[in-house]
């Protein structure tokens, strides 16, 4: 890794939504960074106006002083989500000519070597479309809150290696299926390729989508654990977002696979959107799951979904069947788990899978 006026200039951006009590140990992290500050930019994202957040900014801009690097702040004057807001930052550096963005959660915070690792990660292959930083709980900073997250082949995305012991993840970079936005670094290169994020997710599964078209493009997304960023993540029960996740993983689906492999899926994809319903009517959120079932009615949807799978298609370099062998036949993620979940639905889905590979060649 090169130091000083050599170094890759990167483009840091956090998004504010209510994050006033997280920002002291974000601001802690940027400032303990070991990296040139001539060689970095924060851009920070204010999308709760009148919550105190950007007051909380500017307070700890003049605490830490001329340890930060230059901290540019932006006022969209509303919520414009997380694919807004990041999409925001990451074409002002794209105009800037800047090699790289890395995108951080508002309630995570870098250890020191956390960015030029990550950079040395991208600087070494050029086939690298992503590197997300080991995410370790910042509660428990000897355990890992993602690895790298993982896809499972019905659009679902979950945390890998959650609560595992950071100490066994090792030291070696490897390919995972795709970056957590909590904390990743993009080459502007590949961004420019394959698209930014999709400004209609808005929230949740914008990444997997992100991380999908990479892959289809022929780059890697890999985890370079050496940098290592902490992220406060406690799993959300809120009801309100089970209308994002379950609109934008049918969303996500319907826009990157070919046509083909959504014709085999489609009695599993029936199935399973059967199952969540039953789950969502138990869980009190069938309203949520009504509401993302409904939108695929409408005309304007499919407009969408078609003007998507034309972008896809553009940038594809990777047949389907590649892109299945880093996908997922089960979730494994713990605040998933349910006897249902590990006696009956991730046996049949996992049958499921192995005839899907068996049969895809396009």
């Amino acid at each position: 890794m090169n130091n000083g006026s050599t170094s890759p200039f990167v483009d840091v951006i956090v998004v504010l939504w209510h994050s006033r009590p997280y920002l002291p140990a974000l601001f802690d992290g940027l400032a303990g960074l070991a990296y040139p500050r001539d060689r970095m930019a924060v851009h920070v994202v204010d999308n709760s106006p009148g919550d105190g957040s950007l007051d909380e900014v500017r307070r700890l801009m003049a605490v830490h002083g001329e340890r930060l690097p230059s901290v540019i702040l932006h006022e969209p004057g509303k919520n414009t989500g997380f694919s807004g807001g990041n999409n925001l930052a990451m074409r002002q550096a794209i105009e800037s000519g800047h090699p790289y963005v890395y995108l951080l959660n508002h309630d995570a915070s870098f250890e020191p070597d956390a960015l030029a690792a990550a950079v040395e990660a991208a600087e070494r292959d050029p086939g690298v479309g992503s590197a997300q930083s080991l995410l370790v709980l910042q509660q428990h900073p000897d355990e890992v809150n993602s690895v790298g997250n993982a896809i499972h082949f019905l659009g679902f995305g979950y945390c890998a290696g959650y609560h595992e012991k950071r100490a066994d993840v090792g030291q070696d970079i490897r390919e995972i299926a795709y970056a957590s936005g909590a904390g990743v670094l993009y080459p502007t290169r590949v961004l420019k390729e394959v698209g930014l994020f999709d400004d209609t997710l808005f929230a949740y599964h914008e990444d997997l989508d992100l991380g999908w078209r990479i892959r289809l493009a022929g780059y890697k997304n890999v985890l370079a654990p050496r940098s290592v960023v902490r992220h406060r993540y406690e799993f959300s029960r809120s009801i309100a977002k089970w209308f994002w996740m379950e609109r934008n993983r049918s969303a996500v689906v319907l826009k990157n696979y070919r046509w083909p492999t959504l014709v085999f899926l489609a009695p599993q994809l029936l199935a399973v959107d059967i199952i969540i319903l039953m789950f969502s009517v138990m869980g009190g959120w069938w309203r949520e799951k009504l509401r993302a079932m409904v939108w695929f009615w409408k005309p304007s949807t499919w407009v969408y979904l078609m003007r998507g799978r034309k972008e896809v298609e553009r940038i594809r370099r990777v047949p389907d069947a590649t892109i299945l062998k880093r996908w997922s036949p089960e979730i494994a993620y713990q605040e998933f788990e349910h006897p249902f979940m590990t006696t009956v639905a991730n046996p049949l889905m996992g049958l499921s899978f192995r005839i899907l590979k068996f049969v895809v060649r396009w």
